[in-house]
């Protein structure tokens, strides 16, 4: 069964400490979500958990 996948990615209002900006990649099949992934430009490995982000903060490599 062959089905569309629909990759969207989102600005988020976050910022890296460095002003670099911050990234959702959501993963959708019809109306269900089924994955996604955080990227932070300039950052290695530059991908995170979209779970992460309080930890993120609390860390300071991010900003709210």
């Amino acid at each position: 069964m062959n089905k569309e996948i629909y990759i969207t990615t989102y600005l988020l209002k976050e910022k890296h400490k460095t002003g670099k900006k911050l990234y959702a990649i959501i993963y959708q099949i019809n109306e269900d979500i089924i994955g996604g992934y955080g990227h932070l430009e300039t950052w290695v490995p530059g991908v995170f958990s979209l779970k992460d982000r309080e930890r993120l903060i609390n860390e300071g490599t991010i900003n709210n």
